[in-house]
This record gives C-alpha cells, sequence and structure tokens, in this order.
C-alpha cells in the first residue's frame, strides 16, 4: 500500500472512508487566523485544491476530531546536553491539551536511533510512559537526524490509526547519519505524515541547520518553530498540539497516475467579506509512488 496515494479502512472505523484499490491524496489541512489559532465549521465547498495548478474535485472531506499517531523525535546528541529539561516540560506542556485517545511513540536520535517504549508497546495512550520514554534518553553523541527520522517514519507506518504526525526536536545539524538529506526529503514526500519541527538552537550555534527542519515541515503540511526560551518551546508544543485537534481531512483522485511521480499541491480558501486573514497549511508536494501508477 502507497502510504501518500492509496489508503485502506473499514467503512465503521471514521466517517471518512478510502474505497479499497482506489489511488487517493490524502491531506491533513490546517486552517488558522492571523494570531495562529484553529479556525472551525469550515465546509467542504469552501476548499480549493490544485495539483500542479490545476483544479481537482474533492472527493472525500472530514471535519470531525479523531485519535491521531504521534511520534515525539527527539535530537538526544550531545549539542542538546543544556535543553535536556526543556524538551521534557514541553512534552508534558503538549500532552495536557492533546486528545486522550491519541497514540503515542517516542525516538530519540544521537549516534544511533533508539525507541524510547519497551520493546512489547509500540505505542501508548499513557502520558506517564511518554514522560518516562522522553526521560530515558542521555544527551551525548553525534546527531543522526535523517536516520532517525526514517526510522519514525517506518515505525509510525505500524499505526492502526489513519491520521499520523511526527514532532521532531533537533538542533537540525545532521553530523553522522547513513542517509543523506535528499533521501531524508524523498521519504517525507511519499509518506502520508504531518511533520513539526522545534529548533532549539542560538542563532551562532555551530550545530544547527534551521533550513532542514524548515523543509521537512513545509513539504508535509506542518510548521516549523524556533522558540527562544523554555516557554515559547511550551508554548509552541501547546499550538501544535491544538492544530493537530482542529484539522481538516481532505482526499481527491490524482489526475494522469501514470506519469510524473512528482507532485505539487496547493489548498486554498474561498474567502468571506465577514471574516478576518485565514492561513492554510498542508502538505505543499508529494511523490505517487510506482505501485500506485496505472
Amino acid at each position: 500500500m502507497s502510504p501518500i496515494a492509496v489508503s485502506q479502512v473499514h467503512p465503521e472505523a471514521s466517517d471518512f472512508v478510502l474505497r479499497l484499490n482506489s489511488n487517493l491524496v490524502v491531506l491533513d489541512v490546517s486552517v488558522t487566523d492571523g494570531d495562529g489559532v484553529p479556525v472551525g465549521g469550515i465546509g467542504k465547498d469552501r476548499f480549493r485544491i490544485h495539483e500542479d495548478g490545476k483544479s481537482q474535485t474533492i472527493s472525500q472531506y472530514s471535519a470531525d476530531e479523531r485519535p491521531v499517531s504521534l511520534g515525539f523525535v527527539i535530537d538526544s546528541s550531545g549539542s542538546m546536553f543544556k535543553k535536556v529539561l526543556q524538551v521534557r516540560r514541553a512534552v508534558h506542556s503538549f500532552l495536557t491539551v492533546s486528545n486522550p485517545e491519541d497514540s503515542y511513540f517516542v525516538l530519540g536520535f544521537n549516534d544511533i536511533p533508539r525507541l524510547g517504549l519497551p520493546g512489547e508497546t509500540p505505542f501508548t495512550s499513557q502520558p506517564e510512559q511518554v514522560k518516562d520514554a522522553v526521560a530515558s534518553f542521555r544527551a551525548e553523541g553525534k546527531t543522526s537526524l535523517y536516520d532517525g527520522l526514517s526510522v519514525a517514519l517506518n515505525h509510525i507506518q505500524s499505526s492502526s490509526l489513519e491520521r499520523r504526525f511526527l514532532v521532531v526536536v533537533s538542533d537540525g545539524k545532521d553530523t553522522s547519519s547513513s542517509l543523506r538529506l535528499v533521501d531524508s526529503i524523498r521519504q517525507c514526500r511519499s509518506s502520508r505524515v504531518t511533520i513539526f519541527t522545534l529548533g532549539l538552537f542560538e542563532d551562532e550555534d555551530e550545530d544547527q541547520n534551521s533550513g532542514v527542519l524548515k523543509q521537512m515541515a513545509r513539504v508535509t503540511g506542518g510548521q516549523y518553530f524556533h522558540p527562544a526560551d523554555s516557554k515559547e518551546l511550551s508554548d509552541a508544543c501547546v499550538r501544535i498540539a491544538r492544530d493537530i485537534r482542529a484539522r481538516y481531512t481532505l482526499a481527491y483522485t490524482p489526475p494522469d497516475s501514470a506519469k510524473r511521480a512528482l507532485r505539487r499541491i496547493k489548498v486554498e480558501l474561498a474567502a468571506r467579506p465577514d471574516e478576518g486573514k485565514r492561513v492554510v497549511r498542508t502538505r505543499t508536494e508529494y511523490t505517487l509512488e510506482p505501485a500506485a501508477r496505472q
């Protein structure tokens, strides 16, 4: 099954049903006002989807809050030593406003990536288990960001939940991965996972690369944050959690599925004179995998 183009769910699982053997591009869409507050109550008729500049017909729509699968992907290299407590507090803040039915995993990466939950527990809905997993990592060694993200993207595919997110906390500079950046971005494009990134660094730090973190968020429809202190980090996590709970799900059938693997996406909202600024975020591109081609 292609994680971006083909999805299979049982009709009783939710109102958002994707038919077996159909080729669908499925989008998690965020709509916020000018202050970054999620906006609800937007109907299907107000959304517009364009692929490679051509208008597409929305075949599936859902505005219902449903549980999600989410992974905290945390840089535990030596450069993060002074930020460990900040990260723990931020995760705690996230958990206080998220859906109690959400399913989590935790992955830390330094020289190598490592899952934080016990081996027999791939996912958990218990906040205390998540907190313990985050606290289990020691800040030491190098940074394998690309390898860590790859393991996280592969792991989340085993979740039974259709809506999938990652929250990546790092300074962004990879120093030890076997994968290259181009491989990492290619995997992001071909996934159905929305990635939020949090850049923890001072602007003069050598061990930072905000460009990589911005790109990971942009291509998957997430958002990049650069918090200046512990409070801003916790506030950003709360904002992400609320954004996830208020997102819309849209789907359409891609045209000419046998042609051009890389597709560009733009989602717009029909304006109304009685409302203020609206910001729409979703993935900006995706890769149509060979298995989905006709």
